[in-house]
C-alpha cells in the first residue's frame, strides 16, 4: 500500500472513533476505591485554634472504579478538586460542620464515552475518627456529608445514599505533633479511601 493509500484509509477510520453514542450517566452509581490526593487547610489547624474562617482546598485523584447502571461504562480515573469552609482551625475534634463544594472530573475509557463528565458534591460537615492499622498504629479517618450530587452519578435520587471514608497517611500520633507545633498542620496527606455516589 502505497503511503498516499496509508493516509487516505487512515483517514477514513478517523471518524470511527466519534461513533459511539455518549451514555447518560446521570442516575448511574459508582464506587472508587482508590484515592489519593491532599486536603490543605489555611490558617493551618492547630489545637485549641479559633481562627475562623478556615478554608480547606482539596486535591484527589481517585481510580478502582465499577459503574451501576443500565449499560457498562468504564472509568479510568477521576480528578477531585473544590474547598469547604469551616467555623474555626481547631484540630482536635470528632465532627465539625462544613459548607462547600467538591468536583469529580471522570476520565471515560473512550469505548464507553459518558454524557455527563463531571461530579459536583454539595458537603455539610465532616465526621473524625482513627484507622486502626494491621500493624497496630492508628491513622486519621474521617468521611464527608454529602447533602447532594448534581451531574454524573447520581444514583437517581440526587445522592442520598453516597458514602465515603478516607485515610490520612499521617498517623495520629503525628497529626497531633504537627497540630501542637509553632506553625500548625496544614496539610493532610491522603492514602486510602473509597467514595460511592448513590
Amino acid at each position: 500500500m502505497t503511503t498516499a493509500a496509508r493516509i487516505a484509509f487512515l483517514a477514513l477510520l478517523a471518524p470511527m472513533t466519534g461513533w459511539a453514542q455518549k451514555i447518560d450517566v446521570s442516575n448511574y452509581s459508582i464506587t472508587c476505591n482508590t484515592l489519593v490526593g491532599t486536603a490543605t487547610s489555611h490558617p493551618p489547624l492547630v489545637i485549641g485554634g479559633t481562627a475562623s474562617p478556615r478554608t480547606t482546598t482539596a486535591r484527589a485523584s481517585i481510580a478502582g472504579c465499577t459503574v451501576t447502571g443500565p449499560s457498562p461504562v468504564t472509568i479510568v480515573s477521576g480528578k477531585l478538586t473544590g474547598k469547604v469552609t469551616a467555623a474555626t482551625n481547631e484540630c482536635v475534634t470528632l465532627f465539625e460542620p462544613l459548607d462547600g463544594t467538591l468536583t469529580i472530573k471522570w476520565t471515560a475509557d473512550p469505548s464507553t464515552p459518558i454524557l455527563q463528565q463531571s461530579t459536583t458534591m454539595q458537603i455539610t460537615d465532616v465526621t473524625f475518627g482513627g484507622f486502626g492499622a494491621p500493624w497496630g498504629t492508628s491513622y486519621g479517618e474521617f468521611s464527608l456529608g454529602v447533602a447532594g450530587v448534581t451531574g454524573a452519578f447520581t444514583g437517581g435520587d440526587n445522592g442520598a445514599q453516597s458514602t465515603n471514608v478516607t485515610i490520612t497517611n499521617q498517623d495520629i500520633g503525628q497529626i497531633l505533633t504537627e497540630c501542637g507545633s509553632p506553625h500548625g498542620l496544614e496539610t493532610l496527606y491522603l492514602g486510602l479511601g473509597t467514595m460511592t455516589l448513590k
